[in-house]
């Protein structure tokens, strides 16, 4: 914080169409009126650091050429930064804006520091576009915040950042790595038709009202592991293009994967599910793996096609799980728990053996009455059985055989 008093501007300053070619430092200035700078350049570097703005502001369709530096400054009134032109770096630490504030079409061609602002009031960046680094650490959001069509060219950090009312990115494209990790929505967020072409991370995310990804594009790895959704959450008709993770996340109210798209390795170790976990009619074209995870309510994976390996090790089904017309490479039900398990016995190519994993679905055709499923399973499991029992025991063979062997020459040499 600045030490000197605050100088006062008593009067409105207005100046329009203009070029100005030397510094402006405005520092720990505290301004009464209404301040205009639209379309004007700013030749030289420009600092507002720790002023004041007790009415509306605009620097719409203005040109930075060098850095725009509002540190630690407060908006009380409006901002507009409507279709302004950053070409330096762009400092907006810890800056406060009471009212509405407009980014929409703005340009940050260099880095963009909106590192612990709050945003008070609405605040907008539709179509705006970030070339470089954007930096939004620890914002603050207190109303609606609007990302739609707006272009990060660079990396986005949203790490910690809290959202209190709705927050939408819809039309969003994410260039780079971007992090939502640790960031709070309390209010509803809406991610539709995004694009994310690098690594996206909502690591230890939380999301208190409904959260929707409709239509997400993910080309690079994504994570959403500890990721807490206490509404409704839907992925619906995404596409991961490579591998995504969810491991240790909890789903408390539906979760909806409906018609989704998994190119790469999908992981829910351990998540929860505690209300209607939907993957229906969606495609897992590598392994999937549901280890240890729970669901507490039913799950539906109807019309999916699993290509690779799922691995239901472990895994707790309470109410009913549906498979109903899937197509299964190779499932893992070892030490799965589950009462009612709607899986026709030729829709899976090959279930890994396990003794009790055998019983238990068989048991499970039985309750079902599916006979010709029970009768096909329990004829596999006769016919893998022995195989495998063999197999278990070629270790002990191999070791008489060389035993026997070795007796054998032995008896030779001492001939």
């Amino acid at each position: 914080m600045p030490t000197d008093e605050p100088t006062a501007a008593n009067s409105s300053i207005v100046i329009k169409n203009s070029t100005i070619d030397g510094l402006v430092d405005f520092n720990n200035t505290v301004f009464r009126k209404h301040v205009s700078f639209e379309n004007t350049v700013f030749v030289e570097n420009v600092s507002f650091r720790h002023s004041v703005f007790n009415e509306d502001v605009s620097f719409s369709q203005c040109v930075f050429n060098k850095t725009g530096d509002f540190t630690g400054s407060q908006f009380k009134g409006k901002a507009s930064f409507l279709q302004t032109s950053f070409g330096g770096i762009a400092f907006f630490v810890s800056t406060q804006f009471g009212s509405i504030a407009d980014f929409s079409l703005a340009t940050f061609c260099s880095v963009a520091s909106f590192k612990d602002a709050k945003f008070t009031g609405p605040v907008g960046f539709m179509e705006a576009q970030f070339c470089n680094y954007a930096e939004l650490v620890s914002s603050q959001y207190v109303a609606d915040a609007t990302f739609d069509r707006t272009c990060f060219g660079g990396d986005a950090n949203f790490s910690g950042s809290s959202f209190s009312q709705v927050a939408k990115f819809n039309g969003t494209q994410f260039k780079n790595d971007t992090s939502f990790e640790v960031a709070h929505f309390t209010g509803s967020a809406q991610f539709l038709k995004p694009i994310f072409n690098d690594t996206i991370k909502f690591n230890s995310a939380q999301f208190d009202k409904e959260i929707c990804f409709t239509q997400a594009q993910f080309a690079g790895p994504a994570s959403f592991t500890n990721a807490k959704f206490n509404d409704l959450v839907e992925f619906m008709e995404c596409d991961f293009l490579e591998g995504s993770t969810f491991n240790q996340s909890d789903f408390r109210i539906d979760a909806v994967f409906n018609s989704t798209s998994f190119r790469g390795h999908s992981d829910f170790l351990g998540a929860n599910f505690l209300g209607f976990a939907d993957f229906g009619g969606s495609q897992f074209a590598h392994d999937t793996d549901f280890c240890n995870a729970s669901f507490l309510g039913p799950a539906d994976f109807s019309r999916s096609t699993f290509n690779k390996k799922i691995n239901l090790y472990g895994t707790q089904f309470k109410k009913n799980v549906y498979f109903e017309s899937v197509e299964v490479n190779t499932i893992n039900l070892t030490k799965a728990r589950y009462e009612w398990l709607f899986l026709h016995w030729d829709s899976i190519d090959h279930l890994e053996f396990d003794d009790a994993t055998y019983q238990t679905l068989i048991n499970n055709y039985k309750r079902l009455k599916w006979r010709k499923d029970s009768y096909d399973c329990h004829s596999a499991y006769l016919s893998e059985g022995p195989t495998k029992a063999a197999g278990n025991r070629s270790w002990i063979i191999n070791a008489l055989k060389s035993i026997i062997l070795s007796g054998g020459a032995l008896g030779r040499n001492q001939g």
